[in-house]
């Protein structure tokens, strides 16, 4: 018998909930012995600066919903500070037109590359914004609704792949066989391979191989060693178009992987075409590729479907060529001017996310420049959003990036400029290390002599993908892993970014839980604590629960359900507050980082300790801990002493109900605040968040 969703993991938080409220049944308090340094600071920050939320888009008709004037309201009781534009658009293979006022480059048809106007107007301010599909997209995948699929294999042939025509010698200044543009076809398992036809469009591939792999570092470009192999007959340098069925070799090679890897094209356009990015790059409108028996017939491997159910394709790039109808009603970005007007930057400057993959530089740099008219205040410019998530070659990125760090330069010399927003702190990603991806990227900016435009580095923390494991399991794990994220990043010698932080990539029932609100808080105090510059917590926008591969939950620190007004706090919104108001001063300043050593290692217990500008100290601990308390004996200096204030947030305070889009909280009280002697014996409850703040 197959049970509902949501009754496993009702079952496991009920558990957890029994273990907190009766600690002493559970089992026998914990002694940690916490000695505090106060003479030695090892960092310091200001959270006016590095404590701030990121805000996304949504579907058609909920940004103005989320922004209303009553939901910043309660947005802001978090005591967020600055915030961070994240772009939706760039995860989705989609074209931002984030001012819907602009010019096509073929106005009479209403398509062609899009530039939003750079002009603000008073009496019409920009309070929303589309993201566009791209009629010439190759992926079937991408990382944002999932809802589109590539042309290479839709089965239409009036469609087409078109490559990214930014990427051609006329715009980068070199050879086009230094930007190779690649397809790859993943059959998922191995299949016999000797024949292809690519129905080719304009401008086609004069110049290309065809290859095989069936396992490793199959994507981002380049011919890692002993991963890619051409055909025996795979490599053709006088391409004329058309479809030609290519026999490849004389008997079939059994394979999951094939590519074709292009490096001259024919620069041709279709009749008619007057715009140079017409016959730049390579174009193709479908792919056939299999087996050829001894009969000649050939057998196609390829399933060609306008949905996701056709076979896999990934590209280099595309073309962010596109028309008025591709406009995408599940795409909605907050206006730039609502964003400023909402009152949810607290008139700090804002992070503003770039988008380098999928728009043309010059709409970039109009964004700049209209940034700079409507005298919005910018931290930094964040260009390109998760090229890693989405297999960019971080030599291609980095041609982007410089034409748009290029053109922003102009606008404002002072610009803060960095990125690329990896979609995960691990070492490496798909076989590729993040360490080789930013050395390549580094190296082809200084090339260009850019290197300089290239000021921080940020990054995502998502850490957990199995949303069905234990959350105490998981919470001791967090620690190590944004750990070696800092320890690998830091090599950069950057300012380290974290641009969005929450509990997994998919929806689940531990983000509006304890669990979420405990790892959310450790994620921003370790971050920060080791040196981070600014940290940018995800969710801040009321939304209503949802379900992906996890369980019903949401990236949220406020619930709101559809069609409602009402907004239910979950336990990370009281966490939140409790760091911004209690852990740290909210009138922000100078925060020094003071160096905890404990008796127990950080996967059981967590410890960071303040010198505050105002001369106080605060301690921030997380009990991870489900079932027993832990007894707190503070060592060392004096940072700590006499009276103090406790604040504690445990399952005393809120238990979460878990009944699928249902799912609300049944207790939903503040944390817990009381008077203490510092210099005595601590209680802290088992799976909780408290802060000791003396004097």
């Amino acid at each position: 018998m197959k049970f509902p969703v949501f009754r496993r993991s009702y079952v496991a938080s009920s558990l957890l909930l029994l273990g907190a409220l009766l600690p002493a049944v559970a089992a026998q308090p914990q002694e940690i012995r916490l000695t505090i340094d106060s003479v030695h600071p090892t960092a310091q920050f200001d959270p006016q600066v590095a404590l701030g939320g990121g805000i996304d888009g949504h579907r058609d008709g909920e940004v103005a919903r989320m922004l209303s004037p009553e939901n910043v309201r309660q947005i802001l009781r978090a005591g967020l500070g600055p915030v961070s534009f994240r772009l939706r658009t760039e995860l989705g293979v989609e074209a931002w037109h984030w001012n819907p006022r602009g010019t096509w480059s073929d106005p009479r048809h209403q398509q062609g590359y899009w530039t939003s106007s750079a002009t603000p107007q008073r009496d019409r301010p920009i309070l929303l914004s589309y993201g566009y599909k791209l009629p010439r997209r190759g992926d079937t995948h991408d990382e944002a609704n999932d809802d589109g699929y590539s042309m290479l294999d839709d089965g239409d042939a009036a469609t087409f792949w078109k490559s990214n025509p930014y990427l051609a010698s006329q715009f980068t200044g070199e050879p086009d066989a230094h930007h190779p543009a690649w397809v790859l076809i993943d059959f998922e398992k191995p299949v016999p391979l000797n024949a292809i036809r690519i129905h080719w469009a304009d401008p086609y591939a004069t110049h290309f191989d065809v290859e095989y792999a069936d396992s490793g570092c199959v994507y981002f470009g380049q011919h890692p060693r002993g991963v890619w192999h051409r055909f025996e007959n795979g490599r053709i340098t006088r391409g004329t178009g058309g479809a030609p069925l290519s026999i490849l070799s004389k008997d079939p090679i059994k394979a999951r992987y094939l590519r074709i890897w292009m490096t001259e094209g024919s620069g041709t356009a279709a009749t008619g075409s007057k715009d140079v990015r017409d016959r730049l790059g390579y174009a193709i409108r479908e792919i056939e590729a299999g087996w050829r028996d001894a009969a000649g017939v050939f057998h196609d491997q390829v399933h060609h479907s306008a949905n996701q159910r056709q076979t896999i394709t990934y590209v280099s790039s595309t073309d962010p060529w596109h028309r008025a109808s591709d406009r995408d009603r599940q795409t909605e970005q907050p206006g730039i001017d609502l964003v400023f007007r909402s009152g949810i930057t607290r008139g700090l400057p804002t992070m503003l996310a770039v988008p380098v993959l999928y728009g043309t530089p010059e709409d970039a740099i109009a964004l700049a420049a209209y940034m700079r008219r409507a005298n919005h205040p910018i931290a930094r410019f964040e260009l390109g959003e998760e090229p890693d998530g989405q297999r960019v070659d971080p030599r291609d990125f980095a041609v982007l990036y410089a034409q748009v760090a290029r053109g922003i330069r102009h606008i404002e010399p002072h610009a803060i400029l960095g990125g690329p927003s990896f979609m995960t702190g691990d070492a490496d990603y798909l076989g590729l290390l993040y360490r080789d991806w930013l050395r390549r990227f580094r190296r082809a900016l200084a090339d260009r002599g850019q290197a300089g435009d290239f000021q921080f580095l940020s990054f995502e923390s998502y850490p957990f993908d199995d949303v069905w494991t234990p959350e105490a399991g998981q919470l001791a794990q967090a620690p190590g892993k944004l750990a070696g994220s800092m320890r690998h990043f830091s090599t950069e010698h950057l300012p380290i970014i974290l641009g969005e932080y929450n509990y997994s990539a998919y929806f689940t029932e531990h983000e509006v839980d304890l669990g979420g609100a405990m790892l959310n808080a450790e994620t921003v105090a370790q971050f920060l604590c080791s040196g981070g510059q600014a940290a940018y917590f995800y969710g801040c926008e009321p939304d209503a629960l949802n379900q992906t591969t996890g369980s019903w939950g949401r990236h949220v620190m406020l619930l709101q359900a559809k069609g409602q007004n009402d907004v239910t706090p979950v336990a990370t919104f009281h966490a939140l507050r409790m760091i911004s108001s209690d852990w740290l001063n909210p009138q922000g300043g100078l925060h020094q980082v003071l160096r905890v050593h404990s008796n127990l290692p950080a996967d059981h217990f967590s410890a960071f300790a303040l010198q505050r500008p105002d001369g106080s100290a605060s301690l921030l601990m997380i009990n991870k801990d489900p079932s027993r308390p832990a007894l707190i004996t503070l060592r060392g200096d004096r940072a700590f002493h006499g009276a103090a204030t406790l604040v504690t947030y445990s399952a005393r305070q809120y238990h979460w109900y878990a009944e699928g889009p249902h799912g609300r909280p049944t207790r939903n009280e503040p944390p817990l605040q009381r008077t203490v002697r510092a210099d005595q014996l601590l209680t802290v409850p088992a799976w909780s968040i408290s802060i000791l703040r003396s004097p």
